[in-house]
């Protein structure tokens, strides 16, 4: 009786130690400050530590100033995210197209943020023909909280410089292209996509300048590249900086 109490106490103990090690998987340094205050910068006037990079079909290397993604392949995506965790988050990114097919718009490029891991963050991507959307991946699935926008805010063609802003705070997140807020086309039906039509028209949806969204509340931020379905590859982007402030109240 003894040793089955033995036994049974250290299966229990291990069953505790696993599950801690999961919920620990899981635990992360959640950078936080007053308002206004400048949490993250990157520059990547030399190789830091706290950026991903990589070589092959996929690229993401620091050189000349920038930080430069390529993809080489066709369908495809690729991401390079800073280290550091952030809950309510003011992203602020400079960044260019420099290779990208005419015909397929120049390619697409932005931002990741909320980034848990590799299947599950917030983007918002620009195309180099002068449009923009925000998307959620959860689990790997993808879905468009609001598609396809034109905008005149948007310089196109290669080597346009745009700046990118995401503004995050609790379940609310406003967008800014080149300074100026953006409005989201988000449809009426969580599980649907919307259309914009016009500035006056959000079909199946509604025009707001606010995304509220609770899925992710903390994660990482960075910078990438697509290329979607029937493009071709090598869209390559440039990022000049990245800098993270702890934010003001929306609107503000």
């Amino acid at each position: 009786m003894r040793r089955l109490i033995i036994f049974l106490t250290l299966i229990t103990l291990l069953l505790a130690m696993f599950s801690l090690s999961r919920t620990a998987a899981d635990w992360h340094y959640v950078i936080r400050a007053e308002p206004g205050t400048l949490l993250y910068a990157a520059l990547f006037e030399s190789d830091p530590d706290d950026w991903e990079t990589y070589a092959g079909r996929r690229e993401a290397v620091i050189s000349g100033g920038a930080l430069r993604i390529r993809i080489n392949t066709q369908q495809d995506g690729a991401y390079s995210a800073a280290f550091p965790y952030f809950e309510d988050f003011d992203l602020r990114v400079a960044a260019r197209l420099v290779d990208g097919a005419p015909q397929d718009g120049y390619g697409v490029y932005g931002v990741v943020f909320r980034q848990r891991d590799r299947d599950n963050y917030y983007s918002f991507l620009l195309s180099g023909d002068g449009f923009y959307r925000v998307t959620r991946t959860i689990d790997r699935d993808e879905q468009i909280l609001s598609n396809w926008n034109a905008s005149p805010l948007i310089n196109t063609g290669l080597g346009a410089p745009n700046d990118l802003r995401v503004i995050g705070a609790g379940d609310r997140f406003q967008f800014f292209i080149n300074g100026q807020r953006v409005e989201l086309c988000i449809p009426d039906n969580p599980a649907a996509i919307s259309t914009p039509v016009s500035p006056e028209e959000c079909q199946d949806g509604q025009w707001t300048e606010t995304l509220i969204d609770a899925s992710i509340r903390y994660g990482r931020v960075g910078v990438g590249v697509v290329v979607p379905l029937g493009e071709q590859p090598g869209t390559t982007a440039e990022f000049d900086h990245v800098l993270v402030y702890s934010p003001l109240p929306l609107g503000e």
